[in-house]
């Protein structure tokens, strides 16, 4: 009996054991599978990215946006396979420009680091124009102050390249580097790719006194579209202690700079500029007569007035349109048409009644 007991024993000690060494396998089976398909699937995204540019800008796009949101001042960019590319800089381009400033500063401080920073340089060095491009936008949009010599540098080596010249500007606009801005402009070895609503468009942006920046190229600037696109800041930004330096520009021999320069002193009310202003309108170019129409809208008196009852008899639809609107101005409008009646011109007469109808309605539906 006891004989048996021992061997029962035994046998209930080796099932145990058994089931024991069953458990450890099954939990090693289970851990082992989670590592493969911990595996199969790293090396799954690996091969869709290797596929897929968009994937793999996706990947990287939402390590970086991690990083921000961590806000730690030692992030660092170093962790992201594949961030130090042309397809890593165009993700971190498209970032940026979605940023809000905590974050951009971020960001800046990232890619300050010596890992990534060396990377930037050795693409300023290279051939590649769109990386270089892309580290310009770079410089401008994080303004990394330190390298705005770079950029510099990149637009007088790629002085043909329009759109190397598009966003070099554009970066030293966000950067605010005047004395670099007014060197470039003035240089008469860079000839200017750009369109005027273009440099419009950068000059609106910029960091620095741009009052300052337009008294400095107005009359210096070696493109013509930039010295517009001075006398039209300085009217925007009604900088009327720049007038004087628009007064010569009414008897320039380029019709659109002399349209500017009226365009401007009228919306100063500039009141030196109003008897040139008021002999324009008998200028042959209707676009002349139309944007004096618009000026003398700003200006008062007499002389102004009876200008603008005769443009708005004359021949060219806008130019009538423009002198309406300016008449308007005035706040009695019953006498106002009755002076226009008496002009015997049904077209001024139609005219002028439709602008009256047209503010009527648009004071209207502000109200």
């Amino acid at each position: 009996m006891i004989l048996v007991q021992t061997v029962v024993n035994w046998l209930i000690i080796i099932m145990g054991a058994v089931l024991m060494l069953f458990s450890l396998l099954l939990i090693a089976l289970h851990f082992s599978s989670e590592i493969t398909n911990t595996r199969i699937q790293k090396m799954r995204e690996q091969l869709i990215c290797l596929i897929s540019g968009e994937a793999d800008a996706r990947r990287m796009k939402h390590k970086i946006y991690d990083i921000l949101q961590a806000g730690c001042e030692t992030a660092s960019l170093s962790e992201i396979r594949g961030i130090r590319s042309l397809r890593g800089l165009q993700v971190i381009s498209e970032i940026t420009d979605e940023l809000d400033t905590e974050k951009r500063a971020v960001l800046r401080r990232a890619i300050e680091q010596e890992w990534y920073f060396q990377y930037l340089q050795k693409q300023l060095c290279g051939s590649n124009i769109d990386s270089i491009i892309l580290v310009v936008k770079l410089i401008g949009t994080l303004q990394i102050t330190r390298c705005t010599q770079d950029v510099v540098t990149q637009i007088y080596c790629h002085r043909n390249v329009t759109q190397m010249q598009h966003i070099g500007l554009l970066s030293l606009c966000l950067l605010g580097a005047e004395r670099e801005l007014i060197t470039i402009c003035r240089d008469q070895t860079i000839a200017s790719l750009l369109s005027f609503r273009t440099l419009e468009e950068l000059f609106s942006v910029y960091q620095g006194d741009r009052k300052k920046l337009c008294k400095a190229l107005i009359t210096t600037a070696a493109d013509q579209y930039i010295r517009r696109t001075c006398v039209k800041a300085i009217g925007e930004n009604g900088y009327t202690d720049l007038a004087e330096l628009v007064m010569p520009l009414l008897s320039n021999n380029q019709l659109n700079s002399r349209i500017d320069a009226v365009r401007t002193l009228g919306r100063l009310a500039y009141e030196p500029a109003r008897t040139s202003i008021l002999s324009l309108a008998l200028n042959e170019r209707w676009e002349m007569r139309a944007v004096v129409a618009t000026a003398l809208g700003f200006f008062s008196g007499d002389a102004v007035e009876n200008t603008l009852l005769e443009l708005i008899c004359d021949r060219e639809w806008w130019v009538r349109y423009r002198a309406a609107e300016s008449l308007l101005l005035y706040p009695d409008h019953e006498a106002l048409l009755e002076r226009v009646r008496r002009k015997n011109d049904r077209f001024a007469l139609e005219m002028m009644e439709f602008a009256i109808r047209k503010d009527a309605l648009t004071r209207k539906g502000a109200a």
